[in-house]
């Protein structure tokens, strides 16, 4: 028996510039790439840049990965939320500056395997999370790779399948130096502020015309003989005595998705983006987001204003007797620490589950490849002759078979069987 894993290399250049590849064909391929559920993204970059590494965009979902003041961010789609059955997105973050030093370059790799989610630094796993709706199956997106990067530009970049931190940390293994970290759910449509302006108290002054006033009169305000005055976000020109011409104001374009009309503006602008509490990431202006089941925040021109509602909770996947409700804003309830999520059998029947702090760690059978939700026979009998061998059967005289999780050898007519995997001939007499 031989334990197999298909693992594609990964290989990091050091010393040059990344070259990315942004024709159509290869950023499709990066998203097809994301969407099989067995994924990574791979960068190689100065710890004090700042950029996006990945952003896809469709009608109905959005997918970003990104670095900023030392912090990795990453929007997630997700099909179903606790909160409602709706696709929402969730953003993920995690400081790296929670960890200590791990400059001057940071050797990023993040893996997507089916519902997991790992974050490492070289070997270091600094990020590991499970979440139960994750959705990157983005058909016909528009897709950007290292936009908008400020400083050096990554060393290496890279999109690939399979699993690379088997092979890439053979050696020493992981470790686990886990950072700082936050999720909120972030609603997909718009909901209008929830600010209001105060109230303002005041006398209008009325305008009198002087005596002998050849002009016009609009709206309390006196214009000469073409003269030209903005007016109620209208601009006003006075032709003659009492004839005035208006026409409202031509606004700009303007580039974000929640634009606001600010008090005593005529155009839209976009809002200032808000800091909730300690956030290095922002909440962009019109961002409504749940940083607990039950509390809802709303970002509007800097200023963000919670409350608490009402939340649909879905069961945690640990069995009721391991639920908790301690956590803040989380009237949902949660799998406590070491919870036993493999008695709700999460693995696959070829796999061997372990319970651990973050969920379930599913890890194929001896005999069997896969991530531990899926697993498949390895068959061992299409191995070269030489593997057979360094396995320790089917010699000569003999057949392999395959069997699940294993294989057998049949003797050939003549041979007879001697030990499990061994076939002498037969010595007639």
């Amino acid at each position: 028996m031989w334990a197999h894993h298909l693992v594609i290399p990964l290989i990091f250049l050091h010393g040059i510039q990344c070259e990315v590849d942004r024709s159509p064909s290869m950023l499709a391929h990066y998203m097809n790439l994301l969407s099989i559920g067995e994924s990574w993204i791979a960068a190689t970059f100065d710890i004090n840049s700042n950029g996006t590494f990945f952003y896809g965009k469709n009608a109905d979902h959005e997918l970003e990965v990104g670095f900023r003041n030392k912090t990795l961010y990453m929007m997630l789609p997700i099909s179903k939320s606790p909160i409602q059955n709706k696709n929402w997105e969730k953003r993920y973050v995690i400081d790296l500056d929670s960890v200590g030093k791990i400059g001057p370059s940071l050797e990023l790799i993040i893996t997507f395997q089916h519902n997991h989610i790992h974050v490492y630094d070289g070997c270091d796993e600094i990020f590991a999370g499970f979440e139960p709706h994750l959705f990157l199956s983005l058909v016909q997106a528009k897709v950007q790779v290292v936009e908008n990067w400020m400083g050096p530009l990554p060393k290496h970049f890279q999109i690939g399948s399979g699993w690379p931190i088997g092979q890439k940390c053979k050696q020493d293994g992981v470790k686990k130096k886990y950072a700082e970290s936050y999720s909120e759910e972030i609603e997909k449509h718009f909901q209008p502020s929830t600010f209001k302006d105060l109230d303002e108290i005041f006398f209008e002054q009325v305008v009198i015309a002087p005596n002998g006033f050849n002009g016009c009169k609009i709206n309390n305000a006196l214009l000469n003989i073409n003269e030209t005055k903005t007016l109620d976000c209208n601009i006003c020109t006075c032709l003659a005595r009492d004839d005035v011409v208006c026409h409202a104001i031509e606004c700009p374009a303007v580039a974000c998705a929640h634009p606001m009309m600010k008090k005593g503006g005529c155009c839209p602008t976009c809002g200032e983006q808000c800091f909730y509490e300690n956030h290095k990431i922002a909440n962009s202006h019109g961002e409504v987001f749940w940083p607990g089941d039950c509390y809802r925040c709303q970002c509007w021109d800097t200023k963000v204003q919670c409350s608490s509602e009402y939340a649909t909770c879905e069961p945690p996947s640990c069995p009721e007797e391991d639920w908790v409700y301690n956590e803040k804003f989380n009237c949902c309830p949660k799998c406590r620490d070491f919870a036993r999520f493999c008695d709700t059998h999460p693995c696959h029947k070829y796999a061997t589950c372990t319970d651990s702090k973050r969920g379930p760690k599913c890890s194929c059978n001896t005999g069997f490849q896969g991530n531990g939700t899926y697993c498949e026979d390895i068959d061992e009998c299409a191995f070269s002759q030489d593997a057979r061998e360094q396995l320790g059967g089917c010699l000569a005289g003999s057949v392999c078979r395959n069997v699940p999780g294993s294989y057998k050898c049949d003797c050939l007519p003549g041979y007879q069987m001697i030990g499990e995997h061994t076939c002498l001939p037969l010595i007639r007499v």
